[in-house]
This record gives C-alpha cells, sequence and structure tokens, in this order.
C-alpha cells in the first residue's frame, strides 16, 4: 500500500501529557524548524498543521489543587489550567498557530501522589481513551466515509507525541491508537508515525531533537475476542435498562465482527449490529457518576472509581467502530443483493485467502442459471439436487456461507438476490460464536 499525502489527508496529532507545569524549556528541532518552549506543542503545531489535535491527560493532577472540590470541579480545574497553558504556548509565537481544533481529554487514572490517592484499574484509563479516540476519528472523518470506494479510500495520518507521556498512560493509549487504525485501515489508507523527543531531564542537555520512533503504513487488521463474561461494567449498576438491554445486544454483535472476521458477507448483513454512540455515552457516564471523592481532616483526599468496564466494553467499543464504517444497508429479511457484496468485499483485499475464496463463491453464483423465485441454491446449482438438514460448520466457513442448502437465490432483471434460510440461523449464529477465540 502507499500512502500519499495531499490536501484531503486528514491530520491528527495524539499528544500525552504529565504535570505540564512543571515542564522547562527547551530547544525543539523537528523537521528542519526549532521552537523553544516547555512542550513539542507548538513545534507540532507548525510543521504537522493537523486538522485536530487531542492532548490527553491524567486526573491525578488534582493532586496539586488545594481546594476541597467535587470531581467534576477537579476535571473543569485542570481543564481551564491546560487550556491557559496551550494558549500561552501558543501565542508566544508570531505564526499565529491556531488552537481551534485542540481538544482535551482528562481521563481517570491510578497511583499515590503526595496529597492524593487514586485508587481504581488502570484497565478503565484504556477502555476510555479508546472510546474517545474512536468516537472522535469517526467524527473528523466524517462525509468522507461515505464515499469510499477501492480506488478512492481518504487518507488518515496519525501522529502520536509520547515525550511527555506518564507511566501506564503511554503504552495504553499507544495500544489503543493501534487498535482503532488498524480496523480503520480497512477503509482507509493510514499512516501511523510515533515522536518521541530525546530526553531532557538529567541530561543538561536542552537542544532536542524529536524523534519518529515509528513510521508505518498500518496494515489492516481486527484482533477481536469473545468474552465469557458480557457484563459491560462491573459490578452491573441495577436499574440501568440502557446497560441491561446493550449487554443483551453483545451476543449479536459477536456474530456481526464473526462474519466480517470470516469474510461471510451475507451474514455480516444478517447480523449487523450497530451500537449508537448515544448508548455506549450512557454506560461512561454512569462510571463517571460513581466516582467518589473522600476529603480527610488532614487536606489529603481519595479519588475512588466504583465501577470498572468489563472485558466486553472494549468489544462493545470495537464492534461500535466497526460497524459506523462498514455502513451496510441491513434488512430485517436478511436479502443481500450480489451488488451490495461485491461492494465491500474489497475490504478483504488484505487477506489473500479469504479474497480468493469469496471471489471464487461470487463467479460460481453468477455462472449459475437463476430463476425468478427464491430457492435453494442447490436447486439452481446441482442437476439432481436434494435438500437436506445438515449444517456442516467446516462447509460453512470453507465456502465464505455460500453453500447450497444454506442460502436461497432469485434473479430479477440483471440483479442476483441471496438470503440466508431461516433454519439454519441458529446454527450458523452459534458457529460465528465459537469460531471467534475466547479473551478470557
Amino acid at each position: 500500500m502507499e500512502f500519499r499525502v495531499n490536501m484531503d489527508t486528514t491530520k491528527i496529532l495524539v499528544a500525552i501529557w504529565g504535570n505540564f507545569s512543571a515542564w522547562k524549556d527547551a530547544n525543539y528541532r523537528y523537521k528542519n524548524k526549532i521552537y523553544t518552549s516547555s512542550t513539542t506543542l507548538p513545534l507540532l503545531l507548525d510543521t504537522i498543521k493537523p486538522n485536530y489535535t487531542y492532548i490527553i491527560l491524567a486526573d491525578t493532577l488534582m493532586d496539586k489543587y488545594d481546594n476541597i472540590f467535587t470531581y467534576q470541579e477537579g476535571l473543569a480545574r485542570i481543564k481551564n489550567e491546560a487550556g491557559a497553558f496551550i494558549k500561552e504556548k501558543i501565542r508566544s509565537y508570531p505564526t499565529k498557530l491556531k488552537e481551534d481544533n485542540i481538544n482535551i481529554l482528562i481521563l481517570p487514572a491510578v497511583g499515590t501522589f503526595s496529597r492524593s490517592r487514586f485508587v481504581g484499574n488502570p484497565n478503565n484509563f484504556y477502555a476510555l481513551v479508546y472510546f474517545e479516540l474512536a468516537r472522535n476519528i469517526l467524527r473528523n472523518l466524517g462525509s468522507k466515509l461515505a464515499f469510499i470506494s477501492e480506488n478512492n479510500k481518504p487518507c488518515l495520518e496519525l501522529y502520536l507525541d509520547i515525550t511527555h507521556g506518564l507511566n501506564f498512560m503511554t503504552m495504553m493509549t499507544y495500544r489503543a491508537v493501534k487498535d482503532i487504525l488498524q480496523i480503520i485501515a480497512y477503509f482507509c489508507n493510514v499512516r501511523l508515525i510515533v515522536l518521541n523527543s530525546d530526553p531532557l531531564v538529567g541530561s543538561g542537555n536542552i537542544d532536542l531533537n524529536i524523534n519518529e520512533i515509528e513510521k508505518i503504513n498500518v496494515i489492516p487488521a481486527f484482533n477481536f475476542y469473545r468474552y465469557s463474561d458480557t457484563m459491560l461494567l462491573i459490578p452491573s449498576p441495577s436499574g440501568h435498562e440502557g446497560v441491561n438491554a446493550l449487554t443483551k445486544r453483545m451476543d449479536r454483535l459477536y456474530a456481526f465482527c464473526s462474519a466480517f472476521l470470516h469474510g461471510l458477507p451475507v451474514y455480516m448483513y444478517y447480523f449487523y449490529e450497530k451500537p449508537k454512540e448515544d448508548e455506549i455515552e450512557n454506560i461512561v457516564k454512569l462510571f463517571y457518576d460513581h466516582i467518589e471523592v473522600n476529603v480527610n481532616v488532614n487536606g489529603t483526599f481519595e479519588v475512588i472509581q466504583g465501577l470498572n468496564f468489563g472485558e466486553s466494553f472494549i468489544s462493545l467499543l470495537q464492534g461500535f467502530l466497526l460497524s459506523n464504517l462498514l455502513m451496510v444497508n441491513a434488512k430485517d429479511d436478511g436479502v443481500v443483493k450480489m451488488d451490495d457484496i461485491e461492494r465491500i468485499k474489497g475490504i478483504f483485499k488484505h487477506s489473500r485467502t479469504i479474497l480468493q475464496r469469496l471471489e471464487r463463491e461470487l463467479g460460481k453464483i453468477k455462472r449459475v442459471r437463476i430463476g425468478s423465485e427464491f430457492k435453494d441454491y442447490g436447486f439452481y446449482a446441482e442437476a439432481n439436487y436434494s435438500p437436506n438438514d445438515n449444517f456442516d460448520g467446516r462447509n460453512f466457513f470453507a465456502h465464505c456461507g455460500f453453500v447450497h442448502n444454506l442460502i436461497e437465490l432469485k434473479r430479477e432483471g440483471n440483479t442476483i438476490f441471496i438470503k440466508p434460510k431461516q433454519r439454519f440461523i441458529e446454527e450458523i449464529h452459534e458457529a460465528l460464536l465459537e469460531s471467534l477465540p475466547s479473551g478470557g
């Protein structure tokens, strides 16, 4: 895959920050430009010229505040301070760097500090950074996703600056970014550039190069797992029907994602499940509603995360991302046009095995003389076809779901219609679930 930056390329900068108020000035160099600043941000804004920028901070920065506050007040103070810091650094340069599309994301972290203790599961940070970046990147790509074709894919270039990164936040943000981009790469041309400067602390040198420690064209991958525990929040809050309803739909989402993973287009359409962003937001809101701040008499305080995101929550986010990118026109009756399958088959081009199987099976169907009524594929393809009620899982996956006794075909004019036979749906659903790798 060749990646070419053009006027339509969406550029995104993601930066992980620690305690920015303690940083000291250095002479940062990148792409033949040098900026003197306590942060890499002004230089990166000038040299990369990102369309969108995301600064990721931890809520543990509340440790330095003396006042007694609620959790939301603490977040607001961090955001205000970070916003003022960014404005000061940007406005000190005559290049009029843009601050319009700089977004500050403050996420829950864990640790013990001089005046505070933040208690919770570090994986909650991973779940939230994944959600925030996935939904924002979808928004950033926006209408470009509606015009995807094999010869006209949108281009996305994401820079991840870990220069100012803090402990586990760096690794987890990198993991989330990589997974998100690998899913987007099925539908867009994607490049990832990871940046890190020379060390400042302890070196005595303030002339620092910003190094491209990773620069890759991202290859599509779908690292999707099925978890035996489908709880999205642990413990599950009682009386929240939205969470319960979404949890019940996880099996269908698993089936849809399995159909995608194995290159089964008819069943991608049939089991298509699209979690809504506001449904996931409601779960995230519940998580934040259960964060407590306990202030002690001596002025120290604890921030306690009362809930944890379940392992299935990441599967939910991956399904949310995939379903928003795929955007198929699913129908309740499961009928799919051959043209629709032809339109999406290009997403499998990075799996030679799946694409060859798919093209072979579609070619077979096109060569069959098909009538104007829905009948078994075998009725049209075999001279002495005898219908049977046997489901062969191995045969099902080997033929991309186009098995003679599992689907029905009809033709109207030049259009071929395909639909799965209802009496096999339960067995197919179970086979799709069982074929997914277990995540625990």
